[in-house]
């Protein structure tokens, strides 16, 4: 069967926890480490990555406005990252949402021309023909 490590492994979600310190900013300055610890843990038994976040350094904003986590991230097997290689992850803008959604996406840079796009229905104008031969 394997380990996680052998298939494309993508979990994404609100863990409730953060890695270090660093990603929680509260007025209280409350800091668990036991969780830090515990979670960070949780992800080196998995063998899963967590890559770096890009568009914002936290993902959940209490409505105070100074109390911040980055708990929300998508944790990848190794398998998934060699596959698709220039995956990252994006915090959105919270909007009404105290959670920023995460976008997991791949650098498009490589993929080469964008395919034509029409609508289909242009095919039934009597005139269309006419149209893309002249303008070909």
């Amino acid at each position: 069967m394997g380990t996680l490590s052998d298939h494309n492994v993508c979990v994404c979600g609100d863990f409730n926890a953060v890695w270090c310190r660093e990603e929680r900013r509260s007025v209280g300055g409350v800091f668990n480490a036991v969780w830090s610890d515990n979670f960070n843990n949780l992800i080196d038994r998995a063998l899963l990555m967590d890559l770096p976040l890009q568009g914002r350094m936290f993902t959940q904003y209490r409505g105070d406005g100074r109390s911040m986590s980055r708990i929300d991230r998508f944790l990848l097997s190794e398998n998934w990252c060699l596959t698709w290689p220039n995956c990252y992850q994006v915090a959105m803008s919270h909007g009404l949402s105290d959670h920023c959604p995460l976008v997991l996406t791949i650098d498009v840079e490589n993929w080469g021309p964008k395919p034509l796009r029409m609508l289909k229905c242009w095919e039934s104008l009597s005139s269309y023909n006419n149209f893309v031969r002249d303008r070909w």
